[in-house]
């Protein structure tokens, strides 16, 4: 659910970006949106099983937050570093 939040706050912090800046905000929310997802899916792939066994076998209360949130958390980061990078290269064409 706190993903499906994050994702849509991502989806409109793009699009009213793309107003302000006279881009196709229709484009810019879906590149919003597959910068956020991508990320948290290979996270939830690659990172979250590994973190569980550690969690089995060593429980604690930070890398239990990491593990349910850890996705949150990387997507958002990720979109934050694309969105100035994508709107650079429609500035420029």
């Amino acid at each position: 659910m706190i993903g499906a939040i994050a994702a849509i706050i991502i989806v409109v912090w793009y699009y009213q970006s793309a107003l302000e800046s006279q881009k196709n905000p229709v484009t810019a929310a879906g590149i919003g949106f597959l910068a956020y997802l991508i990320p948290a899916i290979i996270w939830t792939i690659a990172v979250t099983p590994g973190l569980r066994d550690s969690v089995e076998h060593n429980p604690g209360l930070i890398l239990g937050l990491i593990i349910r949130y850890g996705f949150i958390i990387v997507g958002i980061a990720c979109a934050v570093w694309v969105k100035p990078r994508h709107f650079a290269i429609k500035e420029s064409e």
